[in-house]
């Protein structure tokens, strides 16, 4: 078993973790949302996801089976907001 310091590490090192509200893969990438509520000098509010696309490697794989392991889904799914971004990164 893995003590808790290393698996702190180990999860703190992947990438597509880093500032994620939810992660998620498709057929070509491994997806880390960030999502806020942004509210404008009127008053009107909405929500925004700041979406970072992980090319899928092997390592990248091996990493996401590892932290979704005990999901119910372990693709994962997005959270639906009212705007995006989208980075793209190797």
């Amino acid at each position: 078993m893995m003590s808790k310091e290393k698996l702190a590490v180990k999860l703190a090192n992947m990438d597509f973790l880093q500032g994620a509200d939810n992660i998620y893969r498709t057929p070509e990438f491994i997806v880390s949302q960030r999502i806020a509520l942004v509210v404008t000098k009127k008053g009107d509010a909405y929500t925004k996801s700041e979406d970072h696309y992980y090319v899928r490697t092997g390592q990248r794989n091996a990493d996401y089976d590892f932290a979704c392991q005990l999901r119910e889904n372990p693709e994962g799914k997005r959270i639906k907001t009212t705007v995006y971004v989208r980075h793209y990164h190797l």
